[in-house]
């Protein structure tokens, strides 16, 4: 009867190493899945971060083209005064040496 149970505490003994055995191995394959999951995180979290500064700088790019047409406008108009203004300039010079002339 002692040897029986010696047998089954032996037996036992080997189960519970063999137990012990698959959680160790289990725990590291946790451990390995655990890393590779921080790692896909990672690289998910840095490609929602490179997305929304892509999305940023096609706002900026946009507000940028927007600002540039606008100031090509302002730019035309001046120019268009400009011209105006030396148009002016040259109508009255021609007056001025007109009425000088007519002054002599």
């Amino acid at each position: 009867r002692l040897t029986e149970q010696q047998q089954e505490i032996n037996s036992l003994m080997q189960r519970k190493s063999a137990v012990d055995e698959e959680n160790a191995f289990l725990k590291n394959e946790f451990s390995n899945f655990n890393w590779k999951f921080k790692d896909k995180s990672q690289e998910l979290d840095t490609e929602e971060c490179a997305q929304k500064k892509e999305e940023q700088n096609r706002l900026v790019i946009k507000n940028l083209e927007e600002e540039n047409e606008g100031l090509n406008i302002c730019c035309a108009d001046l120019l268009s005064d400009l011209e105006k203004l030396r148009k002016q300039e040259a109508q009255w010079k021609k007056e001025k040496s007109g009425n000088h002339a007519g002054i002599k």
